[in-house]
């Protein structure tokens, strides 16, 4: 029966220890990266599905900003709420060309009591993943009244 030299088991068992795989782990980053790629691939999306939602937020509160700075100009209208449809449409109008808004509806109150006028902005944002979110978003301004000098000096 042959022996094994002394020189052949010390190098057997210095390959093992030093980088060289165990028969019992041959496959273990395999099964690692199996476990960890959907985890990393779902934390992308979400990444993406939160930064889509955002935006779609930032579209709403712009498209509101611009529907009732429009809409703070009724004040000077001898029927102020005429305007509010125009205004409406334009607030509407801007919020697709931003885009990332879909279905983007607006509502526009003056309150010529207090002066004050608000703009509503509701839309839905399609996210990557599927489904639909809805975003809504509110302006508020101070009605622009304008008077000649003699009214104002009284």
């Amino acid at each position: 029966m042959p022996t094994r030299s002394r020189t052949a088991a010390t190098t057997d068992r210095g390959r093992s220890g030093s980088g060289a795989r165990r028969r019992d782990e041959s496959g273990a980053s395999a099964v690692e990266f199996a476990i960890i790629a959907p985890i990393l691939l779902l934390l992308i999306f979400l990444i993406i599905e939160a930064a889509l939602y955002f935006y779609a937020r930032d579209t709403a509160q712009s498209a509101s900003r611009e529907g009732v700075s429009y809409l703070r100009l009724a004040g000077s209208n001898s029927d102020p709420d005429a305007f509010v449809s125009a205004a409406e449409q334009v607030t509407v109008n801007y919020a697709e060309k931003l885009g990332r808004l879909k279905h983007a509806t607006a509502v526009g109150t003056i309150d010529t009591t207090t002066g004050r006028v608000s703009m509503l902005v509701v839309g839905d944002v399609v996210l990557p993943l599927g489904g639909t979110v809805e975003v809504e978003q509110t302006s508020y301004a101070t009605l622009e009244q304008f008077r000649n000098d003699a009214e104002a000096g009284s």
